[in-house]
């Protein structure tokens, strides 16, 4: 039996990269999916418009806005939420910090206020980011590390987490869900290093990349998708209120990998061994960072199951013209061969 059949799964964000990815999964797994963004999806984006009016229910307003959202959670009824809303950019964080803390925070309070209303019996998944630990010692961090930003960014993301806590105490049913530097087909925002070298390649310019020796726990799309739906699946069954918990979600490699390393991966798969790099060193991002997903390891036996050279892989041929002219066939088909290639127990699908 497929859990994720014919439940009505809200989605916030569902039109942003992830969002759209965790949509058209769910549509594969058969649920009535309800759509809350403030945008239309990116032009060849996972997604888009049309599709969205034929397969699900979508609403477009701000996560900001309480009584449109609370509205809709009223009308809708959902049996579980995925919290993805955000701004999730980092150095436009530096350039927006109180759109951005409106945003991650009174967006993240609205939502659970709203359920909180509504119904305190609607489990939810809040994505915060890798990012909220307190990286001063530049080591792989455990769920019960500190949690402290350094950025707008990474601090309204510990608000959310910190907000979440607060209200799983009032009876809410929480996880939080922590995972960064998502790489896939179908991301379009601006500052982000793969957008930018697939713009950089689109044009035939040799890409300019900044910080090339920074690590980052580099996770396929899908692979946290499949991490998503696993968290909700378990606080779903879970029968007595008031519960919180955190996982990390990050791949397991022998060695870091850094910026400089998937710039000249990506490149290869774009027949293109230029790149050109910048050597910024940006004082705003750390050098170094690394989660630990042992926890949802051993608790839900998740792990990313694709290489980071295959992630990359993937990414490529994703953006490089191969799956024109429907990204949305493309990506479904996608979306099947690895949930039956890993051989997945979350669902058939439909």
């Amino acid at each position: 039996m497929n859990f994720y059949k014919n439940k009505k799964v809200l989605i916030t964000g569902n039109t942003g990269f992830k969002g759209s990815w965790l949509t058209l999964t769910l549509k594969n797994f058969g649920s009535n999916i309800v759509g809350y963004s403030d945008k239309k999806p990116f032009k060849n984006s996972v997604i888009n418009e049309n599709w969205l009016k034929k397969n699900i229910s979508q609403y477009y307003n701000k996560i900001e806005n309480f009584s449109y959202l609370k509205k809709v959670i009223e009308k809708e009824k959902p049996d579980i939420v995925f919290h993805l809303a955000a701004q999730p950019l980092v150095l436009e964080s530096y350039k927006e910090p109180f759109k951005t803390f409106q945003t991650n925070i009174m967006g993240t309070v609205n939502l659970l206020e709203a359920i909180n209303n509504v119904n305190d019996n609607i489990p939810s998944i809040i994505i915060t980011t890798d990012k909220v630990y307190s990286n001063k010692k530049n080591k792989k961090h455990n769920e019960d590390d500190l949690l402290e930003g350094i950025d707008p960014y990474s601090s309204s993301k510990v608000c959310a987490e910190s907000i979440s806590k607060s209200y799983s105490n009032l009876g809410l049913k929480i996880i939080t869900a922590r995972a960064g530097n998502i790489i896939g087909g179908g991301d379009w925002s601006k500052d982000r290093l793969i957008p930018d070298i697939i713009k950089s390649i689109k044009r035939k310019e040799n890409p300019v990349i900044r910080n090339p020796l920074y690590t980052r726990p580099w996770l396929y799309v899908l692979d946290v998708i499949e991490g998503y739906l696993m968290l909700g699946k378990k606080i779903y069954k879970i029968k007595d209120k008031k519960y919180f918990n955190s996982f990390n979600l990050a791949p397991i490699y022998k060695k870091p990998y850094n910026v400089l390393d998937l710039t000249k991966k990506l490149l290869k798969y774009s027949n293109n061994n230029e790149y050109i790099s910048h050597n910024y060193k940006c004082k705003k991002e750390n050098k170094f960072l690394s989660i630990n997903p042992k926890k949802i390891n051993n608790l839900l036996n998740w792990k990313a199951n694709t290489s980071f050279d295959q992630a990359i892989a993937f990414t490529a041929e994703w953006y490089l013209n191969k799956h024109q002219p429907d990204p949305t066939a493309y990506s479904q088909q996608h979306i099947i061969k690895y949930f039956h290639k890993y051989n997945k127990n979350i669902g058939h699908y439909a």
